[in-house]
């Protein structure tokens, strides 16, 4: 597709002009990593010009030119750079000391490292991935960040085959990465989003399946089309009667969600955060009664 059709596109959803400048021109994030040093003892030794976010104390927004990853801070695993987008899904999670957490889709760990220091490196981070090339991503973000509370499982997360074991999940969905790829729009149709939306509901049931009654999941992606967001959302909450939506209560700019279940989700445009684009829902398992058994074949039966 062209610049000129995805435009036309966007449009049904935001602002196209708006949204497609500010993607061009956004900024760069990093996030602290407080599981090696403190946000006080970084900004006292740091020679980098950043400045400190207003949405988390431990995000930053880089004031100059120069590849995060070839710093020192980088090296040394003080900091991570990070999308202040993808930097909120974990805050929505918000895990703690105690839980048990399953990152369904981890690699190549951002999310999962933040995780654990949101965890204080107790509690349990299982990294689940599919290929044996994204977990060893995985473990080079473990290694550098000193990411201790964690295993890692190599399984397809549309069948983890997992029961009621987890307190929080994220799962961070492969998708068509409309908010983030700058070239993704050249390679796309609105036919591929509705492919992959079919793959991304058997890894919703799935991940839900495994979630423990009370637990909450978050569900995002780094795209824009309501196919592979709001309505995958609503495949699950349509055919799973213990899937309650749950609210995000992050104080940060963003537009609601398309549709029935859209009122809770986010979307999170480039124009709000000179950032990356996102979207986010958090769904919560009801307590009481019992599961459906192998509730994840019923994926796509509520369109």
């Amino acid at each position: 597709m062209d610049e000129k059709g995805f435009g036309d596109w966007l449009s049904q959803y935001t602002d196209a002009g708006i949204c497609m400048e500010a993607f061009r021109s956004q900024k760069q994030f990093f996030r602290v990593n407080t599981l090696k040093t403190s946000v006080a003892a970084f900004q006292a030794a740091t020679k980098l010009k950043c400045k400190q976010t207003p949405y988390y104390d431990a995000a930053f927004e880089l004031d100059e030119e120069l590849q995060i990853g070839k710093t020192w801070e980088y090296f040394l695993g003080l900091i991570h750079p990070q999308s202040l987008p993808s930097i909120l899904v974990s805050l929505a999670l918000a895990p703690g000391p105690h839980d048990v957490v399953l990152d369904a889709a981890s690699a190549p760990g951002s999310k999962f490292s933040h995780m654990a220091m949101l965890m204080q490196n107790r509690g349990v981070l299982v990294g689940n991935d599919l290929k044996e090339e994204k977990i060893s991503a995985l473990y080079s973000t473990i290694n550098r960040l000193n990411v201790l509370n964690c295993i890692t499982t190599m399984k397809d997360a549309a069948r983890l085959g997992w029961k009621e074991r987890f307190t929080r999940i994220l799962l961070d969905a492969p998708c068509t990465a409309l908010g983030s790829g700058p070239a993704a729009y050249l390679r796309w149709n609105p036919d591929h989003s509705k492919k992959i939306s079919y793959t991304q509901k058997r890894l919703i049931f799935s991940a839900f399946d495994a979630l423990k009654p009370g637990g909450e999941l978050v569900y995002s992606t780094c795209t824009y089309a309501k196919e592979e967001n709001e309505d995958v959302v609503a495949d699950l909450l349509r055919n799973v009667p213990r899937a309650e939506q749950a609210e995000i209560t992050l104080d940060v700019p963003h537009d609601k969600g398309q549709g029935e279940y859209g009122e809770k989700c986010y979307r999170i445009y480039p124009q709000h955060l000179a950032s990356e684009g996102f979207f986010m829902a958090k769904i919560r398992k009801k307590a009481g009664g019992k599961e459906e058994p192998d509730s994840a074949e019923k994926a796509g039966g509520g369109g």
